[in-house]
């Protein structure tokens, strides 16, 4: 199999991908890797150096976990590398729009302290100012807190 078919099986899985803590870990983990990608791409020329994601759609046949894992780490081209990311981002960003819309303006939610996966930190409470690919939410201790819809929960009534 080629390094091609590779990506777009990888990618057939991220984009059906319903983990949405996995998918953030990845791009936690990835986002150094592009840095220095193109820092080492510019350190060769201008921005021009900077190759296009690769034209490439996902596989009919998405690939199992493992190997979708094992051909994110190993991929070193750019082009593949930048498809492989924007799957990932893009999948993010549909769970993320629809996990926001259980979450109108004024709705009381529990959210971790910490706006980041992996969840951690104590359940603090608040309402609902925003929603989208973020969710800001008035705490009740007065302070904003803004991040992933995906890690609030609606506030139980007691």
């Amino acid at each position: 199999m080629t390094n091609r078919e590779q990506v777009a099986r990888a990618m057939a899985y991220f984009e059906g991908c319903d983990d949405v803590a996995l998918l953030h870990q990845l791009i936690e983990e990835i986002a150094p890797r592009a840095k220095k990608m193109v820092g080492t791409l510019l350190a060769r020329g201008s921005e021009e150096a900077i190759p296009p994601p690769a034209d490439l759609r996902a596989a009919r046949q998405a690939a199992p976990l493992d190997e979708a894992l094992k051909t994110l780490r190993a991929t070193n081209d750019f082009s593949l590398f930048q498809v492989l990311a924007r799957s990932i981002g893009q999948r993010i960003e549909s769970m993320e729009i629809a996990a926001s819309a259980e979450f109108p303006a004024g709705a009381r939610v529990i959210v971790p302290a910490k706006p980041a996966y992996p969840r951690s930190g104590a359940d603090v409470a608040g309402s609902v100012e925003e929603t989208g690919t973020q969710l800001r939410v008035l705490l009740d201790n007065g302070e904003t807190w803004e991040g992933p819809p995906s890690l609030a929960k609606l506030e139980r009534p007691a």
